[in-house]
């Protein structure tokens, strides 16, 4: 039907020399970009109770200064969240040698969407997440936005282990949908609170 589909893996190699996978996807390329879907509406959430200047620690988000994304949280409830990001640097301030000038898709702003889970499930039930499965990702335009998008995310399922998502990257000015994640799942573990704390490389984001 006018598209190609590749499998893709990310790997890695034990001590013993052993190839693991430790991700899997199917990449769809097509010619032209999908119909544009409607946004979820603006949640209607009460404040979020933490200020930016808190949720980057390590007792709430474990990650260094180039993955500080996520630049104003609009609110949060046990039915979703929403924030303000921030755009990604140019490739070439991460890449030594990237093969694009500019993003497809913003790699900051899809790392805010799991950092608002995490920061979501330390508020409904005092304990860390960490994502595990995404059933599928659409982008409906060919970049985002340089200014950076709103992100809403809307909690589908959730207990004390699990929960699911639906997460839109929204244009601000524009109010359109940018990229969609469907069935975000991500597992919730008290465990991980400690495990994000020790998490402190030197020299590393």
């Amino acid at each position: 039907d006018g598209v190609h589909v590749v499998p893709v893996e990310l790997t890695g190699v034990t001590g013993q020399g052993q190839l693991i996978a430790h991700a899997r996807a199917k990449i769809v390329l097509a010619s032209r970009l999908p119909e544009r879907k409607r946004a979820i509406e603006k949640l209607v959430l009460p404040e979020y109770p933490h200020s930016i200047s808190e949720i980057y620690r390590p007792e709430r988000l474990f990650h260094g200064a180039d993955f500080h994304g996520i630049r104003e949280i609009i609110g949060a409830s046990a039915a979703g969240i929403s924030a303000l990001t921030n755009p990604a640097p140019l490739p070439d301030r991460w890449i030594d040698q990237p093969l694009r000038n500019s993003w497809f898709a913003d790699p900051l702003a899809l790392d805010s969407s799991f950092q608002m889970l995490i920061l979501w499930s330390f508020e409904q039930y005092q304990a860390g997440s960490l994502p595990v499965f995404a059933g599928r990702y659409r982008q409906y335009q060919q970049q985002f936005p340089e200014t950076g998008v709103e992100i809403r995310v809307q909690l589908t399922q959730q207990n004390q282990s699990k929960a699911v998502a639906n997460i839109d990257f929204v244009d601000p000015l524009e109010d359109i949908l940018v990229a969609r994640i469907e069935d975000y799942e991500c597992i919730i573990d008290a465990s991980l609170n400690s495990t994000f704390q020790r998490n402190k490389l030197i020299g590393v984001a």
